[in-house]
């Protein structure tokens, strides 16, 4: 009812501002001021006795601010514009005061292109063509984002408050990728140690949001979101489509990843014959390698892990993506990768020990990382799969050596450091930095080194390039068997068909790959401990002397030439 009366009253008001003010731009802008108080002290759930008295009073104030301003009188400021006059009691008990810092309040919530003018024009008192002239814009662009702006406020000042759990309790987002990354580790760089980053992708994954909308869900003022979005959509996680964005990839809850794992152990148990019978073969024939009967048992043993890991890894890959989707390709990226993201979500602080399936089932994808002519080698190449599935000790995470930063300068320190040790060369003599060495002992603990004879010395496989080369061979061999198992295509392709992760409708990038990813994420870990069972692979058995821990052969080699 009250806000009829005050549409009533537009009129009486706007005919004294231009009595005031001479100019009709100016009589609207104070107009619109003495309504946007009116708005914000009704709405809580105050009264007024005499409406046209309290308005024309209000006017009169707000007039006699203006003209302060201008002319540079005292007065007493309550913050960030939005000043009152220090004789101005009567307003100020009628809760003016609260209805300063709710209106700045709204004012922190404004999209940039409206709050610049709406402070420009009433914390500094310039006027609208001051304004264009300071911006480089039109009068009509100033006028037309002042009362953008004004209108914003007022819908703000009549709504309760809309914060998402967001804002007092944020969730966690991890972001994985397919292919290469950028030249600084994008995208997971782009969101790591960034909270405000983390959340402000989650907030826009189910639907496309403006600025204001984010602010507001998050409980913090756009100009400190709006530079986190624009690194966001510059570094192509998030896409702007008119005034709204979106994140642009695909997030997993852990209740979707590991929704679908029971039923993958199963399938594996009832075909393992199918999915093993030509990674057997081609280790059989692997045995029979003179570079691999000089090795050590545990070379061997980590060897065999690779061969079994890049087959199931591929394999599977190569059939679904020809029976149930495309072929993932890698667009190229600015920062210098080619990667596809894909994210997790956490709404608490995740503990394995709630999620031992998803754990249980985890690795990552193969890495290789090759340098040329180091020291005096032609070729040093890495290659391994991350077997985090596995609970040992992870040789690239460790407070052993905090200041190996990413997986990718981890790996090529270990393999330089492999090098100098197996052929006892001197670190300095190479550039090799000495605080590196800090990492053996943990690498002594992760089986990667071991100590023969008083040195210590790689224990991963080493070949040489002809070597590496029929290992490939052998590996093409068996994945290709395995890949046209015409049987074992349709089994794969009826188990995983129904198991695709919905995502929001507005998403149209993400490929149908990484929908159904979590189909048969399992497949690979749950055949391989099928295989240590069946005694067709060797998990390791052996213990730590002080820690009593298993620790598994890591699915690794390196190349030297």
């Amino acid at each position: 009812m009250e806000y009829i009366l005050l549409e009533k009253e537009i009129n009486n008001l706007l005919t004294a501002a231009i009595r005031k003010c001479g100019n009709i731009n100016d009589a609207e802008d104070l107009t619109q001021e003495t309504l946007l108080c009116a708005i914000s002290y009704l709405s809580k759930g105050n009264k007024i006795d005499n409406l046209r008295a309290w308005l024309i009073t209000v006017l009169s104030h707000k007039w006699n601010d203006l003209l302060r301003k201008r002319y540079n009188q005292n007065v007493i400021s309550l913050g960030e514009g939005f000043d009152i006059a220090y004789e101005d009691e009567d307003l100020i008990n009628i809760g003016l005061v609260d209805e300063a810092e709710e209106i700045r309040k709204e004012v922190s919530y404004l999209a940039k292109i409206y709050r610049e003018v709406i402070v420009k024009h009433y914390m500094y008192g310039k006027s609208v063509s001051e304004i264009a002239d300071e911006l480089n814009i039109p009068i009509g662009t100033v006028k037309s984002r002042l009362h953008g702006g004004r209108e914003q406020m007022k819908k703000g000042l009549t709504q309760m408050e809309k914060y998402n759990s967001q804002s007092y309790n944020p969730i966690r987002l991890l972001i994985n990728n397919s292919g290469n990354n950028g030249l600084n580790r994008e995208p997971n760089s782009l969101i790591q140690g960034d909270l405000l980053a983390q959340n402000i992708l989650w907030l826009a994954y189910d639907s496309p949001k403006t600025v204001e909308e984010i602010s507001r869900l998050i409980g913090v003022p756009t100009a400190y979101i709006e530079p986190v979005i624009d690194k966001l959509v510059n570094g192509e996680l998030m896409k702007k489509v008119g005034s709204r964005y979106y994140t642009d990839f695909i997030i997993f809850t852990l209740e979707e990843k590991e929704q679908y794992i029971p039923s993958q152990i199963s399938f594996v148990k009832e075909y393992f014959n199918n999915i093993w019978t030509p990674i057997g073969q081609g280790i059989r024939k692997l045995k029979e390698k003179e570079y691999y009967k000089r090795m050590t048992f545990d070379e061997k043993n980590s060897l065999e892990m690779y061969f079994a890991f890049n087959c199931l890894d591929y394999g599977i890959y190569d059939i679904l993506s020809r029976s149930l989707y495309e072929r993932v390709g890698f667009p190229y990226r600015k920062d210098g990768g080619r990667w596809i993201a894909f994210g997790e979500v956490h709404f608490k602080d995740f503990s394995p020990m709630d999620h031992l399936p998803y754990m249980m089932h985890l690795y990552s994808g193969e890495r290789q990382y090759r340098i040329n002519n180091y020291a005096n080698s032609k070729i040093l190449q890495l290659s391994v799969y991350g077997a985090e599935g596995f609970p040992d000790y992870p040789y690239n995470r460790s407070r052993d050596y905090t200041f190996l930063k990413s997986t990718d300068e981890i790996d090529e320190i270990i393999m330089k450091l492999m090098y100098i040790l197996k052929y006892d060369i001197s670190p300095e003599s190479v550039g090799f930095n000495e605080e590196y060495l800090k990492a053996i002992p943990h690498l002594l603990k992760c089986k990667i080194l071991r100590v023969e004879n008083g040195r210590t010395i790689p224990n991963v496989p080493i070949i040489n390039k002809e070597e590496y080369n029929d290992l490939c061979n052998l590996l093409n061999e068996a994945k290709s068997n395995l890949v046209n198992d015409k049987v074992l295509e349709e089994l794969l392709f009826i188990f995983c068909k129904d198991k695709k992760t919905n995502i929001p409708s507005h998403l149209t990038s993400v490929p149908q790959q990484k929908q159904f990813q979590y189909s048969s994420n399992a497949i690979l870990f749950s055949t391989i401990r099928e295989a240590i069972s069946k005694g067709e692979l060797y998990d390791g058995n052996y213990d730590d002397d002080t820690e009593k821990v298993n620790q598994h052969p890591c699915p690794m080699f390196l190349v030297i030439e």
